[in-house]
This record gives C-alpha cells, structure tokens and sequence, in this order.
C-alpha cells in the first residue's frame, strides 16, 4: 500500500509547514528592512552650532567649567 493512503494529510501538513515559513522570513526581512529606516535620529538637531551644541553640555555637566572655557575659545580662534 503506498504511503499516500497511510498518512493522508502528510503533503498537506507539509506544505502548511512550508507556507508558515516563508511567512516567518518574509516578516522578519520587512522587519529588518523597516528597522533601517527608523533608527534613531542623530541626537544634534538640524540648524544648532558648535556654540549651542557646547553650552547644551556644560549645562547637562558633560563639561567642566574649564574644558568649555578652553572650548569657546578654540570655537571662536580663525581658521
């Protein structure tokens, strides 16, 4: 007796098998490709100088009060 008639649903559970992942690729590789364009923005926004940028992390306390002295300075030297 072929084996077709023993387990009736084996090519169909099979192919359920197939199908579940193809759809588990394709959601992770949209997710994957989704993720790219929603990465973090950069944490500088647009239009902000040096100056602005620096007196932002003194204020936070990044900086100690010499470091931005000696950064205003070098901010404002000619090139």
């Amino acid at each position: 007796m072929p084996y077709y008639h023993m387990y009736p649903f084996f090519g169909f559970g099979t192919g359920i098998i197939w199908l579940v992942a193809i759809a588990i690729i394709a959601y992770l590789v949209y997710k994957l490709i989704k993720g790219e364009k929603t990465l973090e923005p950069s944490k500088v926004a647009p239009g902000k100088g040096a100056e602005d940028i620096l007196n932002e992390r003194y204020a936070k306390g990044e900086l100690t009060r010499e470091q931005f002295v000696q950064m205003k300075e070098d901010i404002k030297k000619p090139t």
